[in-house]
């Protein structure tokens, strides 16, 4: 039997490891502390109803206002380069490639550090195309107990759910945050951060991107 196969419409989410993750792990953690006693007191700016219990927030320009602190460390730097790197990696890989014209751009970068219950609920990222979320310290997320994983959901629905539309009847994929590793994904889906708790706090920077079409540098990056 002759077939063609077209495959359309499927949604890919993309993994990556930073093995130098390690080495700058506490210098961006002490960073981010600094950072949450200064402004712990602050009201959240961002859709405030969604987070709920123990959950501090940095404002929506972490890596770039990061670059200009005095206090600024390198390692910071190094994990926004390995974010941009891996989003380009992602776009040419979903799109075939990337238009010679085009650059990634980071529009948004925040931080998130968690406890005691604390969990953001359900939403999406507008005015964006790629979105990353950069686990610094995962702590006790477990995939088993559902404790500070992501949740996300599909975008897809049916009307009739039999056997063979089986592959729609998972609705919802749980991603583990773990030390080190960056998960890629479309604006469009839904997703959300089950409630955390654990001795230690889980830690993660996430950001959306945008690919314009300006002349890009040689990694394909950009920071404005």
């Amino acid at each position: 039997m002759k077939s063609q196969l077209y495959d359309y419409w499927s949604t890919s989410f993309y993994e990556f490891e930073n093995e130098s993750h390690d080495d700058i792990k506490q210098e961006v953690l002490d960073y981010l502390y600094v950072y949450k006693n200064n402004y712990d007191s602050r009201e959240y700016d961002t859709a405030p109803l969604a987070k709920v219990g123990k959950i501090f927030e940095t404002d929506m320009r972490f890596f770039h206002n990061a670059e200009k602190d005095v206090s600024f460390r390198l390692s910071i730097k190094s994990i926004q380069e390995f974010c941009m790197s891996a989003v380009r990696e992602a776009i040419i890989h979903k799109n075939g490639e990337i238009p010679s014209e085009a650059a990634v751009i980071m529009l948004d970068s925040w931080a998130h550090i968690t406890n005691d219950g604390g969990y953001h609920d359900t939403h999406n990222h507008a005015n964006c195309s790629w979105c990353g979320i950069y686990c610094i310290e995962g702590g006790e997320s477990s995939r088993e107990t559902l404790n500070g994983v992501n949740r996300f959901h599909s975008p897809l629905s049916s009307n009739s759910l039999d056997a063979g539309t089986h592959y729609l009847a998972a609705n919802a994929w749980n991603w583990v945050p773990q030390d080190g590793h960056l998960l890629v994904f479309p604006s469009y889906l839904m997703h959300s951060a089950l409630p955390y708790e654990g001795k230690v706090d889980r830690v993660v920077i996430s950001f959306n991107t945008t690919t314009q079409g300006e002349k890009y540098n040689e990694n394909l990056c950009r920071n404005t």
